[in-house]
């Protein structure tokens, strides 16, 4: 699979990109201000290309294709780091790119603070969403209202939400989105397996309704042109873990969902007919949410007790060759360790 985007520090000796990056600061700061008010003390942090490739503070950039989409500036302040800005091309506002690049950042920094305009909703929304909470509100010496907002990882056994089953297969604490696209076990057949895949509709946007339409068998053909492609399926997992880790279940646990198709796990065929299926939204090419990490530990924590299972596994290593989830992002080894259940 072509890789579609990537998150990465910038090479800023290659041709023409400093003058790129000092270009998308201005049309971004524009807007900004225009979005402010046109505020006195909201001031570029670079005055030209040749800042740029003289910054002092650590970069990391989003690339789709060749093309630069945005830069997000750090530096490393007291035990973690302070974002000093965030620039996203605002003719691709919307699709997730500021997202993307904090998303990269946490991925590697447990302990985040970033300073935003309170007038700045669009920023507000994008740290909301990441996780990040206000510490304190103050003013500009000339009157712009500003917020510092923080993340802080929890140590691993901490914050892991509280998980139970009922009678009927249901996880009470899980938002409930039944799905059409499953049918009985077979009698006598245990459940063993916990199966982790990824996915995101349209591909690689996070927060909207598509995978609950497609495991509904409501999605919109003419929504998305991608959504004409997968619109007939019929598919469906247990569960779903959204990037801010809401837990979504579309099937009772005493149930077979449809999410492994053609599959084998230790020489044995039909995964749908032992295992259990969880989605987690996001896709091959960056980092899942930790708040997702702790709901799915909590959730392979309690099926494991409940229902005995004797191992994990993803997409890629039951169907080899035809699927690729939860690809190389995926922390098998912190799943392993938080988990004890065999993971293959």
């Amino acid at each position: 699979m072509d890789q579609p985007f990537v998150v990465r520090p910038p090479d800023l000796a290659e041709p023409g990109l400093a003058e790129a990056a000092f270009r998308l600061q201005l049309a971004a700061h524009r807007l900004e201000l225009a979005w402010l008010g046109e505020p006195p003390d909201l001031p570029l942090l670079w005055d030209g290309a040749a800042a740029v490739t003289a910054c002092p503070y650590r970069q990391l950039a989003a690339f789709e294709g060749a093309e630069l989409r945005g830069l997000l500036v750090y530096e490393e302040e007291g035990d973690g780091v302070h974002i000093q800005r965030i620039v996203v091309d605002p003719a691709h506002f919307g699709q997730g790119w500021g997202y993307r690049l904090v998303n990269a950042l946490l991925a590697v920094a447990p302990h985040v603070t970033v300073d935003t305009a309170e007038g700045n909703a669009a920023a507000l929304r994008l740290y909301g969403k990441a996780g990040f909470v206000p510490e304190q509100r103050w003013h500009t010496p000339g009157g712009l209202a500003l917020w510092r907002l923080g993340y802080r990882r929890p140590p691993d056994e901490a914050a892991l939400p509280p998980l139970s089953l009922d009678t009927a297969g249901w996880v009470p604490e899980a938002r409930h989105c039944p799905s059409p696209n499953r049918d009985a076990r077979a009698a006598g057949v245990a459940t063993e397996l916990l199966v982790v895949h990824n996915i995101s509709l349209p591909p690689y946007r996070y927060g909207g309704p598509g995978v609950e339409q497609l495991f509904t068998n409501t999605l919109d053909p003419e929504a998305h042109p991608y959504y004409a492609t997968i619109h007939h399926l019929r598919v469906s997992a247990h569960f779903f873990i959204r990037r801010d880790g809401e837990l979504v279940q579309f099937v009772p646990v005493t149930e077979r969902a449809w999410h492994a198709g053609v599959s084998s796990w230790r020489g044995r065929e039909r995964c749908n007919d032992f295992s259990l299926g969880v989605e987690l939204e996001g896709c091959d090419f960056e980092p899942f949410a930790d708040a997702q990490y702790r709901t799915l530990i909590a959730l392979a924590r309690l099926l494991k007790q409940q229902l005995g299972l004797t191992g994990m596994t993803g997409h890629e290593h039951i169907a080899p060759g035809r699927k690729t989830d939860p690809g190389p992002y995926f922390d098998w080894a912190r799943l392993r360790r938080l988990v004890d259940l065999p993971a293959e």
